[in-house]
């Protein structure tokens, strides 16, 4: 077990003084991104109480097979100070080394972590709060879009759907409270939504300044879906060039920006730029003139929380997940981000690029 508390030493444990503490379950995590999101939130937490708060993280899962948060990301994206104590690799959840423990806190990615919360009730013989942290275009979706999403990666029925079913139920019955960065307008017949502020300050204070912005350039954030079996690798060079194509004729160059969860070297013909932290906290890509990509929640971000330039696109083969994204989710983009086109199109994506650079 490491324990952190402001900046101490390695291996250094810093006990919490003050006598009524907070202790939070940190569980989910699957990207850095997820850890922006608990690092705002522990922001919150600390500045609306004087108690002293001790975190347990429990450690991130992988996706696709791949594990995309690395010990860096933890010390950079979650707080320290006096009354902070984070401790990683913890086995007994709900453990803690300082008495007058005042509450306990879940704080679930996503939706409540139903073991994570039948442990800490076991152990604590009590319900705790639940905080829902975002996760991405995934909290806006429903039981269906997440039965969906299982499939893709692998899931094999009835275990989705059981799955989503038993997610959606814990996420109605067990959730205090949601600390998610969009939420509705107060006119809901309107269908816009808006970044909540104290959410979004996590993007900016996080945002890496070890990148060297290059002017003249359009990042494409590319997604996984030559592993999840969407699109062929050739298939999806040849989008890559009709994307090219169309930047060169507004006078930008394309730029890869690869998910994590990608395999490496596919992009070796392109500028490929580097994926160490997430797209919306690299001013490589926060700062470029434009990005581009198919529907993502970095895209999402970096459009709505950066104000970036941006447009979507999208392949035949992908045009099936358009349809079948809910109702919030379809809003939610659409507030942000202007409709998709197919680079294959005559002349579309060149409108949309030009559009999008005000030209």
């Amino acid at each position: 077990m490491a324990t952190h508390a402001g900046r101490s030493a390695p291996g250094g444990v810093s006990r919490v003084s003050n006598p009524s503490v907070l202790h939070v379950t940190l569980a989910g995590v699957r990207s850095a991104t997820h850890l922006v999101h608990a690092g705002s939130f522990l922001r919150h937490l600390l500045s609306e109480t004087s108690d002293d708060v001790v975190v347990d993280y429990l450690g991130s899962g992988q996706f696709l097979g791949r594990d995309n948060v690395r010990p860096e990301h933890v010390e950079a994206f979650l707080p320290v100070g006096p009354r902070l104590q984070l401790r990683s690799g913890t086995t007994e959840i709900g453990a803690s080394q300082a008495g007058g423990v005042r509450q306990h806190l879940l704080l679930s990615v996503g939706a409540p972590g139903i073991k994570p919360w039948l442990r800490l009730v076991s152990r604590i013989r009590r319900r705790p709060r639940v905080v829902v942290l975002d996760e991405g275009i995934g909290t806006y979706g429903d039981w269906r879009t997440r039965r969906d999403a299982w499939r893709r990666q692998g899931g094999r029925e009835p275990w989705p759907t059981v799955r989503s079913w038993a997610v959606s139920g814990a996420a109605d019955l067990l959730t205090d409270q949601r600390w998610a960065l969009y939420e509705r307008e107060q006119e809901r017949d309107r269908g816009t939504w808006r970044v909540v502020p104290e959410v979004a300050a996590g993007f900016t204070e996080a945002l890496s300044s070890d990148s060297t912005v290059a002017s003249g350039q359009a990042v494409y954030l590319t997604q996984p879906w030559v592993e999840l079996g969407l699109v062929s690798e050739a298939d999806f060079g040849q989008h890559l060039a009709e994307v090219a194509r169309a930047c060169s004729v507004v006078g930008l160059e394309l730029a890869i920006r690869p998910h994590p969860a990608e395999e490496g070297g596919r992009y070796a013909a392109w500028r490929e730029l580097p994926r160490e932290v997430p797209a919306e906290l690299d001013p490589a890509v926060v700062g470029a003139p434009l990005v581009l990509g198919t529907d993502s929640t970095a895209l999402l971000n970096l459009a709505a929380v950066h104000g970036r330039p941006a447009v979507r696109v999208t392949l035949r083969s992908l045009e099936h997940l358009e349809r079948a994204l809910s109702r919030d989710q379809r809003e939610l983009l659409d507030t942000f981000l202007p409709a998709p086109v197919r680079p294959d199109a005559a002349g579309d994506l060149e409108a949309a690029l030009a559009r999008a650079l005000g030209a």
